[in-house]
């Protein structure tokens, strides 16, 4: 049999219970334990031993554990997420790829470090995702499409083919971006938005046809 190889899962909110499930659901890695602030050492966490803060991220690594989970998402931004990420890779850990695998992903895609893709997730042909994003439950990817770092989709959210999505952009919910658009860095496109043409401008951005926001 196989051995399992070590993760430590960096936080303990939402999106930690989502990875928890998907690392149990994906075989490969043994979760030797939860880090942080909000949880004191000793306690569990959905039956996982809490090892302390992030700072006791440097003694499991001298000790040879290699993998982290990041257990933390954002609804608003990828700024949390992105700072952990870089946090571990500057400590030398990997961050694997985390698959479920009622997820449908073509053979064509390709995938950065750190991705995490939940249940239901469908990834068409030759779409390129970079690193440390987050699909959703249930998203749609079409054919071609290329995402860059540190970007959420989020639940539900249906991408056409061809499109061009840049780094730190968050989908929210329900969002629809149509074939052949771009959406430009940090852009932040409102649940149930429907995008028809390029977002340029740095905002967020709601309705059919998605328009920015404007602040009253």
């Amino acid at each position: 049999m196989k051995i399992k190889e070590d993760i430590i899962i960096l936080g303990s909110g939402g999106h930690a219970k989502v990875i928890i499930e998907i690392i149990e659901a994906f075989g490969k890695y043994n979760i030797i334990g939860i880090t942080d602030i909000s949880l004191f050492k000793d306690q569990t966490y959905r039956g996982y031993p809490v090892l302390g803060d992030d700072s006791v991220l440097r003694d499991y690594i001298k000790k040879g554990v290699k993998n982290v989970g990041i257990g933390i998402g954002g609804f608003k931004n990828n700024n949390n997420r992105k700072k952990f990420f870089d946090k571990a890779k500057k400590l030398g850990f990997q961050v694997p790829i985390l698959i479920h695998p009622n997820s449908i992903i073509s053979k064509s895609a390709t995938l950065g470090e750190g991705c995490v893709i939940f249940s239901g997730v469908n990834i068409n042909t030759d779409v390129k995702i970079g690193v440390n994003n987050i699909i959703a439950t249930g998203a749609i990817i079409d054919h071609e499409t290329l995402i860059g770092d540190h970007v959420l989709i989020s639940a539900g959210v249906t991408i056409g083919g061809n499109v061009i999505i840049e780094d730190e952009v968050l989908c929210a919910l329900g969002s629809n971006i149509i074939s052949g658009v771009s959406i430009k860095r940090k852009i932040v496109v409102g649940a149930g938005a429907v995008v028809v043409k390029d977002l340029v401008k740095k905002g967020t951005y709601i309705g059919t046809p998605a328009r920015e926001m404007k602040l009253i």
